[in-house]
């Protein structure tokens, strides 16, 4: 359940967006049984956080409580995003 839960959130980002060269920002989620996965590129951080509102709506249309930059939880789900710059990765394994 919460890998389908997951997986409808990433869905609603589509495709990713083309980077501009230079300060391309990218969004990231992450399920309770998810690593950090990126699901779209944006050419301004505005446009990510923007995007990143928009899965932080959807998640709080599933029920779950919503806090901080982007965290939705309750007792059985999970799931988190949030905004960096396309040359810093959050799994820690360095440029994406």
């Amino acid at each position: 359940m919460k890998r389908v839960v997951f997986l409808a959130l990433l869905s609603l980002i589509g495709p990713a967006m083309s980077a501009a060269v230079g300060g391309a920002w990218t969004l990231w989620m992450m399920g309770a049984s998810s690593p950090w996965d990126p699901v779209g590129t944006f050419p301004t951080r505005e446009q990510c956080v923007e995007a990143l509102h928009q899965q932080a709506r959807a998640v709080e249309k599933l029920g779950l409580k919503v806090t901080g930059s982007f965290a939705g939880t309750d007792a059985d789900r999970d799931i988190r995003g949030q905004c960096l710059p396309d040359t810093v990765d959050p799994r820690g394994t360095g440029r994406k």
